[in-house]
């Protein structure tokens, strides 16, 4: 059962699973094992205090029992915890529906500016001025990895992704990308030798470096380069954001101004499982240890939010299901919530938050409208 509670806690378990140790706990003798790792776990994780762990299990327990007979042959499980001392728990239901508009297409823009739609599940082909295929769109994957051009000069393409969607790019040299919702990614159809393999970034994406010791990769996004050689890393760099964020999966990156090089003396290095993040606004670092799988999640169809304020949870719920929320609850914005999604409607996580916050929320076409009520 240990295996189970920590699966529970580092949000892994399975709905099979998760129902079995539903059935564990509500033995009154299993309680003060299940309380014990969740103290120890948040006061590791997250330095909360005075966790009310006896009232979780009724809150759970009563959530369960009402669900499992009103949805058990439809829904599965998704939980979630919400607060800002103390901690409650609820249960949400899944389906596979997304608030996403019709006429929203992921673009590329070719290098004479012409721009191309990319449309889901169907298999295109990329071709340049000359005729010359450039890359191929398959199994919703966009992949340049057997380019063929011209080896002179850099050409570049750039991918847009809008609000609701998200894409796989292979580029040239083997890099994997996976580019979330509201992303712009520009790029060299093919990288050259001898020169840096560089990207420039606005959104939120996702690196698996190809290995190339002689051509350093580099990220650039509006104040920071990230370079990396054969790294894992998520990059979450939207202009209208205040922060840029960056995680490391694995490997190493250095980070440092735009307008400066890369020096191992002077810049930034991270290590796996650390974030470091610019503040726009005042100009400033901060580099702390993380729990990678929050920033990743979404790489999976998977939302994943660790005590994360409720008006950053808003930002992200906006970018993946395409809509707009306008919050009249303004104390809502500072609680913060512990929960994970992956095939939940937008209408289904406001539910799952107001079992725990008392407001109510209208929807209309893709405007979600937040009062307290």
């Amino acid at each position: 059962m240990k295996k189970l509670i920590e699966k529970y806690l580092t949000n892994t378990i399975s709905s099979s699973e998760m129902m079995d140790l539903s059935d564990w706990l509500r033995k009154d003798e299993n309680k003060e094992t299940f309380k014990a790792h969740i103290l120890q776990y948040y006061d590791l994780n997250y330095a909360l205090q005075d966790v009310d762990v006896e009232s979780e299990y009724m809150t759970l327990m009563k959530s369960i029992s009402k669900q499992k007979n009103s949805y058990k042959k439809w829904y599965k499980w998704a939980a979630i915890f919400v607060g800002v001392i103390g901690l409650s728990s609820l249960y949400v239901l899944s389906t596979h529906n997304k608030v996403v508009t019709e006429d929203n297409e992921i673009t590329l823009k070719l290098e004479n500016g012409d721009v191309k739609i990319i449309r889901e599940n169907n298999n295109e082909r990329i071709i340049n001025e000359e005729g010359t295929i450039v890359g191929v769109y398959h199994d919703d994957k966009l992949e340049y990895k057997n380019t063929k051009v011209n080896d002179k000069e850099l050409v570049y393409n750039e991918l847009s992704i809008p609000y609701g969607k998200k894409l796989q790019l292979v580029l040239s040299d083997g890099t994997m990308v996976h580019l979330n919702a509201g992303s712009t990614l520009k790029y060299p159809v093919k990288f050259l030798k001898g020169k840096d393999r560089k990207v420039f970034l606005s959104g939120e994406a996702y690196f698996v470096i190809a290995t190339d010791k002689l051509h350093p990769f580099i990220v650039n996004t509006q104040d920071v380069n990230i370079q990396a050689l054969g790294t894992k890393f998520n990059v979450n760099s939207y202009r209208e954001d205040n922060e840029m964020n960056t995680v490391l999966v694995e490997g190493s990156v250095g980070l440092y101004k735009v307008d400066e090089k890369f020096d191992t003396n002077t810049s930034t290095v991270l290590q796996p499982g650390y974030k470091f993040t610019w503040d726009k606004s005042e100009e400033s670092i901060n580099v702390k240890e993380v729990d990678v799988s929050e920033y990743t999640a979404w790489t999976k169809g998977e939302l994943l939010f660790k005590m994360k304020p409720f008006s950053e949870i808003i930002k992200i719920l906006e970018r993946n299901y395409d809509v707009v929320i306008t919050n009249n609850y303004s104390s809502l914005n500072e609680k913060r919530f512990l929960a994970k999604f992956d095939t939940e409607t937008i209408e289904q996580i406001l539910i799952s938050f107001q079992s725990s916050e008392d407001f109510s929320f209208t929807i209309e076409k893709n405007r979600i409208t937040i009062n307290r009520r």
